[in-house]
């Protein structure tokens, strides 16, 4: 997974899409720019002065100059186990799921700017920039989820409770972890001394995986014999 979006990077650049609606050094003109801008605006207008953001509705063009490498973050959430009538938080980490954003600006650093009551408007509508940037490059460029979809890394979005609409790219894997049993979890948990648990391989998967193009193929085969 990594190795891939290493490689991919480049597709991820939102000039590509934006094109002079983002600083940067040279011209850059860019066929869709205007109406990537515009769902950029639409997308802001909705989800920025809402909560937990409250930013102003005015959205300056060109934008500032944004950063373009990627960082993955391990998919978290708090799972609350029980067993003997005890209840135990645990922080439960999804092992082939991860959140995708542009460098410096994971969810961490985006929660804690939004818990920093002297927090700068200007820096934290750099965040929210940052992830609609994501959203609209990615779906304005369709072969870039092919690729990764092919290659058994599908890309998806969705929200988290934590930042209201924005929508949060994650990359997954065509094979699928699950939670166990919630004795086993803490019983896991007592062992390591530490109320954290990775989720475990479904291994069935392994042996259910397909190919995508052999698949379209014989799609194709089936429907010219008919």
């Amino acid at each position: 997974m990594k190795a891939y979006i290493a490689t991919l990077t480049p597709l991820f650049r939102q000039r590509a899409v934006f094109g002079e609606y983002i600083q940067a050094s040279g011209k850059e003109t860019i066929k869709g720019a205007d109406q990537a801008f515009k769902e950029l605006q639409g997308l802001y207008e909705t989800i920025a002065v809402a909560a937990p953001f409250h930013l102003p509705r005015e959205l300056n063009s060109p934008l500032m100059q944004m950063t373009s490498s990627l960082e993955l973050t391990p998919w978290e959430y708090i799972h609350t186990a029980g067993k003997d009538g005890e209840s135990k938080t645990i922080t439960v980490t999804s092992p082939f799921k991860s959140i995708i954003t542009y460098t410096g600006y994971s969810p961490k650093r985006l929660k804690e700017l939004l818990t920093n009551r002297n927090r700068n408007d200007g820096e934290l509508q750099q965040f929210v920039l940052h992830y609609l940037a994501m959203h609209i490059v990615i779906s304005k460029q369709p072969g870039l989820a092919q690729i990764l979809n092919t290659l058994h890394f599908p890309l998806a979005s969705s929200q988290l409770p934590d930042f209201g609409a924005l929508p949060i790219t994650y990359i997954t894997s065509s094979i699928s972890t699950s939670l166990p049993p919630d004795a086993l979890v803490i019983e896991s948990t007592e062992l390591s001394g530490k109320n954290a648990f990775e989720e475990l391989i479904n291994v069935e998967d392994i042996g259910n995986l397909g190919d995508p193009f052999k698949d379209q193929l014989m799609e194709m085969l089936k429907a010219g014999q008919q």
